[in-house]
């Protein structure tokens, strides 16, 4: 990947766009590409773009951006990679377009010229897109389906100004932090912004799989969409092991495609069921080549004990012939480093992925692949899986294992709307509920996270309880995935100068998995992601595949497993918040804070002093994003 930048005059009389237009955007963004730098001026003064570059798939001089199509009429830079850039590479070269690299993002330009705004659909990959035809003056940007490139603009003084990263963005062109108080509300109850929502008022991201028009001087399109992924109607019932089948092949090509390139591969291993595939996969590809493989494992407070999945990630690592490097996460690191990403941490895993990628860096490592949206396709979340053995008696076999993390009763939940079930798991309804106990009125007005997701659900045309778990597929797809679960990995790890690629995100995956029978997705065995085990089980020995802890339960989520079953080792960071509740309540006391206008006094005062007593604290991911807002505030002002 890279990071972009540029502006748009998008109005007559605009002052001509220079180099200076985007410096400060330049200088906060040349981490995600540390390769080479480029930019391309318009002859007439109204556009001007720039790309830090790193060099994935041809590393040569010729191959940097920007890139051009064969009769220079086209100029494109990229965030991202095309993963069929060959086969559309080899099919314009049967319509007599020429080639100087190896480069995809000239596919980008060249694909530009021959099929227009049609040739959206034609890519498969991870991508944020500036594409301009010199000569008709028209162009376009763009984001890929699943929303793993970053892409944020916003409209000033006549211009357009687009950037891969939302802080840059504001320090180039607002000078000053102006918050959104929708964002601000919806990241505090689940971690996530919603819609082409940022933490920033005026700025505002391009939705996954969308992609705006322009023409200098003179006009910007409405975003558009591409390849939206909203299956309706019957589908027809696919025989299992087709499906298992059809599984396992899907990910063997993606994670061929995603460890093909210029740079060193290497694979964040978890000891989950998602992480150990890729690794299998990869060892089947390619049996001889040498692998180092990155665990995060979590220092204890006081003991010092790491706390994680290294024993069976050594097993696994043994196994199948490849290095691994522990990385340990200590908890005054996690502190050190809160704050100084583009917007506030949801939580510890922001900083887990920025450590792997600092080391996987140190180790010559470029290019990272990842687990990301597996659990969400495959039910690997046990509020998911409690949810449906509730509302749907065939699965009420689920109860004796999963339980809701939530104080919502089971008969509670049955009145509940679709958009209810969906808090419960995603994100904390009791929040949700009582907005006017937590914010300040200003912040109380804004549209509410359960009218936001209910627009959403509209779309799918689903209103059976029974289609939780399609809802919640389609959700997760929408909202967590690209505003959570990427943002807190991409980011981090491309300020490091590491690309990360996600073998499970790509639309022929997600259309199998998504189609397939409930009874395909759970079984009796009570275990989770069964569809995605059972497709495996020749790839990978039984005593490999066990359920490994949730990742945030080592930052001590106890309190939402209290009722459930399920057994972990000790948390390594169940007192971090009880050690710093004095730093934490100087902190958000401050004038400058507390001027925003966003919390009651009384509710942050009964946050804190539930950290002061022994009895009662525990990592309270609320007052983390508290925190982790303030510490980020303070940085950006």
């Amino acid at each position: 990947m890279c990071g972009i930048c540029g502006v748009i005059n998008i109005s007559k009389n605009s002052k001509n766009v220079s180099i200076e237009d985007i410096k400060i955007i330049q200088k906060k963004i040349a981490s995600r590409g540390p390769d080479a730098n480029g930019d391309w001026i318009e002859r007439e003064k109204n556009i001007v773009v720039a790309v830090h570059r790193l060099a994935t798939q041809d590393s040569s001089e010729n191959a940097n951006q920007p890139s051009y199509s064969f009769d220079k009429t086209i100029v494109a830079v990229m965030n991202g990679e095309i993963y069929n850039h060959n086969s559309i590479r080899n099919f314009l070269k049967k319509k007599k377009y020429t080639f100087k690299t190896k480069n995809d993002t000239e596919v980008v330009a060249n694909s530009y010229h021959y099929w227009g705004e049609k040739f959206l659909d034609k890519l498969e990959g991870q991508f944020a897109i500036f594409v301009f035809n010199n000569k008709k003056k028209v162009g376009l940007i763009a984001r890929d389906e699943h929303g793993i490139s970053p892409f944020y603009y916003m409209k000033k003084n006549k211009r357009l100004f687009f950037s891969s990263t939302e802080d840059s963005l504001n320090s180039q062109v607002n000078k000053k932090v102006i918050l959104n108080k929708k964002t601000i509300a919806d990241f505090i109850i689940s971690g996530s912004s919603t819609k082409d929502n940022t933490i920033f008022k005026n700025i505002k991201q391009l939705e996954p799989g969308s992609y705006i028009t322009f023409q200098p001087n003179k006009i910007i399109s409405k975003s558009k969409a591409f390849k939206k992924f909203y299956p309706n109607g019957r589908l027809k019932k696919i025989n299992l092991q087709k499906i298992k089948k059809g599984i396992l092949k899907n990910l063997y090509q993606k994670v061929y495609e995603r460890s093909s390139g210029a740079k060193k591969v290497g694979i964040f291993l978890s000891g989950g069921v998602d992480s150990t595939l890729i690794l299998a996969l990869f060892r089947k590809i390619y049996p001889q080549r040498q692998l180092i493989t990155f665990t995060a494992s979590f220092e204890s407070i006081g003991s010092k004990k790491l706390v994680g999945e290294q024993k069976i990630v050594k097993k696994i690592c043994k196994y199948f012939k490849c290095k691994n490097v522990v990385v340990p996460i200590r908890s005054k690191d996690l502190i050190r480093n809160m704050g100084t990403y583009p917007s506030p941490e949801t939580g510890i895993l922001e900083y887990c992925n920025r450590a792997l990628a600092r080391t996987a860096k140190f180790k010559g490592v470029d290019v990272i692949l990842s687990g990301e949206g597996s659990d969400e396709m495959f039910l690997g979340y046990d509020h998911n899986l409690s949810i449906i053995g509730i509302i749907n008696k065939q699965f009420s076999y689920l109860k004796n294992k999963y339980k809701l993390r939530s104080d919502t009763n089971d008969k509670n939940l049955k009145k509940f709307k679709i958009e209810d079930l969906f808090l419960i798991g995603g994100a904390d309804i009791s929040l949700e509920k009582n907005r006017n106990k937590i914010f300040k009125k200003n912040f109380q007005k804004t549209e509410s996270l359960k009218r936001t997701i209910s627009t959403y659900i509209k779309k799918y045309k689903l209103k059976n309880p029974k289609d939780f778990h399609k809802i919640a597929f389609l959700l997760d797809y929408e909202i967590k995935i690209p505003n959570i679960q990427l943002r807190r990995s991409e980011g981090p790890s491309m300020a490091e100068g590491v690309e990360m690629r996600f073998p499970f995100l790509n639309n022929d995956l997600k259309k199998m998995v998504y189609s397939s029978p409930l009874d395909y997705k759970i079984n009796k065995s009570l275990k989770d992601k069964v569809l995605l085990r059972q497709s495996i089980k020749s790839l990978i020995p039984k005593f490999l595949l066990t359920e490994k802890m949730p990742f945030g339960v080592p930052a001590t989520r106890d309190k939402y497993f209290s009722k459930s079953k399920m057994k972990f080792e000790n948390p390594a960071l169940s007192k971090i918040l009880h050690i710093h509740h004095k730093e934490i309540k100087r902190d958000i006391e401050k004038s400058f804070f507390t001027k925003l206008n966003i919390f009651k006094k009384s509710y942050l005062r009964d946050l804190i002093n539930k950290q002061v007593d022994k009895k009662t604290n525990n990592f309270d991911p609320i007052l983390w994003r508290i925190w982790s807002l303030y510490k980020w505030y303070k940085v950006q002002s």
